[in-house]
C-alpha cells in the first residue's frame, strides 16, 4: 500500500531544497489589497499566473515547486472581503484557464518522472484551490496509471469544499461526478485511495451508495480471504457508510447491511486471529474497531462503546459476545438488523439469515 508520506516525498523534498522563485508578486498583492476590483485588474491577475505557471513549466529539478504551488493558492483570495467579491472569481477564472493549458502541456510530454512530478503538482494546485469548476480538470485523471496521480486527481474531486459546491451545482454535475468516481472505485486497489473515495458519501446522488458498497465489499473480500494489512483502512469505510446513512435515509438499510458485515470481519479477524496475528496487526485492529464504535450510533442510537470495554474486560472472548448481541448469531437476529430491518440473506427454506458472513480459520499468521 502506498502511504500518504511516501505520496507526498517527492512532492515535499522540493521545498527542502529551496524556496526561492522569479516571480514578482508586488502587482497581484496591490490588486488584492484593493476595497473595489476594476476591469482592468483582470489582466494583472492573468499575467501574474501565467508567469508562475510558466516557471512551473520550466522548472527542471522542480525545486521551486512548492513555494510556487503555495504562491498561487494564498494569492487567491483579496485581502479585503469586499474586493474577494469580484476578486475570487475573476482569480479562479484566470488559475483554471492556466492549468488547462499546463495540463495540456504535460500530457504532450515523454512518460517520465517529469511529466510524473508536473501532472501532481498540478493536480495538487487544483485540490488546494478546491473550486467545483476547477476541479473537472482533475477527472480526466482518475484512471491514470500511475498511483500518486490518481490520489491526488481523487483528492481533487472529493475535497469537502468541491463536494459542497457540487451539492449546489445541477442533478447532471452530480450524477456525472458519481459515476466517474463510481467507475474509479470499480477498478481501484490501493487502500489509501480507497479512503479518500469515502469521501464522496456527502455528494447528492443516486451512485454514491454503489460506490461505497463497492468500497465495503473490496475490504469485506480481502477479509474473508485474509489478505488484509491495512485494517486502519476500514475505520474510514465505516464512518462513511455511517454518515451516507444520515445524508441519505432511504440507503440505511443498504448502508447498515455492509456497515455490519465489515465490522463483524473485523472482529471476527480478532478473535480469530489472536493467536497467529503479529502484535502490530492486533494493535491496528483493536484501534479500528475501538475507534469505530463512534459511529455505530447512525444505526443503534443507544450504543455505548460496548466493544471496547468488552477488550479491556476480557479480550477476545468478551468482544465475540457484544459481536452476537450486536451483529447477530445462528440463534438470533442482532440489534442492528433489528433496528434497521435487514437480513443477511436467506436460507434455502426461505427463513432470514442472522449471522453474517462466517470468517475461516486462518492457516498461517497475516
Amino acid at each position: 500500500m502506498i502511504k500518504k508520506y511516501t505520496l507526498l516525498i517527492g512532492l515535499l523534498l522540493p521545498a527542502l531544497i529551496s524556496s526561492t522563485w522569479a516571480v514578482s508578486a508586488a502587482k497581484i498583492d496591490a490588486v488584492r489589497n484593493k476595497e473595489t476590483i476594476a476591469d482592468t485588474d483582470s489582466a494583472v491577475i492573468e499575467e501574474f499566473l501565467s508567469e508562475v505557471f510558466t516557471e512551473l513549466f520550466a522548472k527542471s529539478d522542480f525545486s521551486d515547486a512548492a513555494a510556487l504551488r503555495t504562491s498561487i493558492i494564498s494569492k487567491s483570495t483579496s485581502a479585503n472581503q469586499s474586493g474577494q467579491i469580484l476578486y475570487g472569481p475573476k482569480y479562479i477564472s484566470a488559475a483554471e484557464g492556466e492549468l488547462s493549458k499546463a495540463l495540456k502541456k504535460v500530457n504532450a510530454l515523454a512518460d517520465g518522472n517529469r511529466k510524473t512530478i508536473l501532472t501532481t503538482n498540478l493536480l495538487l494546485i487544483i485540490n488546494d484551490l478546491a473550486n467545483y469548476e476547477t476541479s473537472k480538470l482533475a477527472l480526466d485523471y482518475l484512471g491514470n496509471p500511475n498511483v500518486m496521480i490518481r490520489y491526488w486527481a481523487v483528492n481533487s474531486v472529493t475535497n469537502p469544499n468541491v463536494v459542497k459546491q457540487l451539492n449546489e451545482n445541477s442533478e447532471d454535475a452530480r450524477n456525472n461526478f458519481a459515476q466517474k468516481l463510481l467507475k474509479t472505485a470499480q477498478a481501484e486497489q490501493s487502500s489509501d485511495i480507497l479512503i479518500i473515495l469515502a469521501q464522496s458519501a456527502d455528494i447528492k446522488a443516486p451512485a454514491v451508495n454503489e460506490i461505497l458498497t463497492t468500497i465495503a465489499q473490496k475490504r469485506v473480500d480481502l477479509y474473508l480471504s485474509w489478505n488484509v494489512s491495512d485494517e486502519i483502512t476500514d475505520e474510514a469505510v465505516l464512518k462513511a457508510l455511517a454518515d451516507r446513512s444520515k445524508a441519505n435515509t432511504e440507503s440505511t438499510k443498504t448502508m447498515g447491511k455492509y456497515f455490519a458485515t465489515l465490522y463483524s470481519l473485523m472482529i471476527q479477524r480478532y478473535v480469530l486471529g489472536e493467536q497467529t496475528l503479529n502484535e502490530a496487526g492486533k494493535t491496528s485492529l483493536i484501534s479500528a474497531i475501538a475507534q469505530s464504535e463512534r459511529n455505530m450510533t447512525a444505526f443503534v442510537p443507544d450504543w455505548n462503546a460496548n466493544f471496547r470495554r468488552a477488550i479491556e474486560k476480557g479480550g477476545a472472548s468478551a468482544l465475540l459476545i457484544e459481536h452476537d448481541v450486536l451483529f447477530g448469531s445462528a440463534g438470533a437476529a442482532g440489534k442492528l438488523p433489528a433496528a434497521i430491518g435487514f437480513d443477511y440473506g436467506k436460507n434455502a427454506d426461505g427463513s432470514a439469515i442472522t449471522v453474517p458472513p462466517v470468517l475461516s480459520k486462518p492457516i498461517a499468521a497475516k
